[in-house]
């Protein structure tokens, strides 16, 4: 076998095991969002479940772009695919520990009296899926238009979060024996968004892989990609 098409196959790989940690992240946080709008006292080890896998998947992903590095000495696109790669698998592990972290809320709220959830927690839920998952197909696929199309659904979010952090805070002033849980709805609302914004970032790696662009923590920079 030739060194480029070793190359070849050495990419197509990587592709793979970034598709295959995105579908172990979006199964974990599917799971996690399921629980906050109708907690279970056991979310929390459900979601634990997929901890060592994430982190098992992290670090093959990283010794794989290294040694890529390391042996192939790649070029332009390629080089910035594998930089992107990393960041991208850093991204992605911090979406499960906020999945997790949603979970373990869903769990504190179980063990409390029930309250109403905020309006928007379902549909935010909703949209940091959906946007996970785009995130990752728009990196895997290249796809700089698809990734410009996130920034809409991240300044949705931060609309939404704003709207449920009011109603959450005037719930708390009107029913104080409650507080407790409330708070735990305000952290999941914020895990929510900042998952968002990671997916966002996500995007913005895309455009650097495959055009070159740097415009990560950039939103404006995306936007004129569309």
């Amino acid at each position: 076998m030739n060194q480029v098409r070793h190359f070849e196959i050495e990419i197509a790989d990587l592709r793979r095991s970034l598709a295959g940690m995105g579908d172990l992240v979006l199964r974990t946080l599917r799971m996690a969002v399921e629980a906050i709008l109708a907690p279970t006292i056991d979310a929390r080890e459900r979601a634990r479940a997929y901890e060592d896998q994430l982190d098992k998947l992290d670090s093959d992903i990283e010794e794989r772009c290294q040694q890529i590095l390391a042996l192939q000495s790649p070029l332009a696109r390629d080089l910035r695919l594998l930089v992107s790669s990393m960041r991208v698998t850093l991204d992605l592990e911090n979406i499960g520990d906020l999945a997790e972290s949603l979970a373990k809320r869903a769990t504190a709220i179980a063990r409390q009296e029930r309250v109403i959830n905020p309006i928007v927690l379902e549909p935010l839920g909703n949209l940091a899926v959906d946007m996970v998952r785009r995130a990752v197909e728009v990196f895997i696929a290249g796809d700089s238009d698809g990734a410009s199309r996130l920034v809409a659904d991240e300044a949705e979010s931060d609309r939404m979060t704003k709207a449920g952090y009011a109603e959450l805070t005037q719930r708390m002033r009107d029913d104080t024996a409650h507080v407790d849980e409330y708070l735990h709805l305000h952290r999941a609302l914020s895990h929510l968004e900042h998952i968002c914004d990671l997916s966002l970032s996500i995007a913005q790696e895309a455009v650097y892989a495959h055009r070159g662009k740097l415009i990560r923590h950039k939103k404006e920079e995306l936007e004129r990609e569309l």
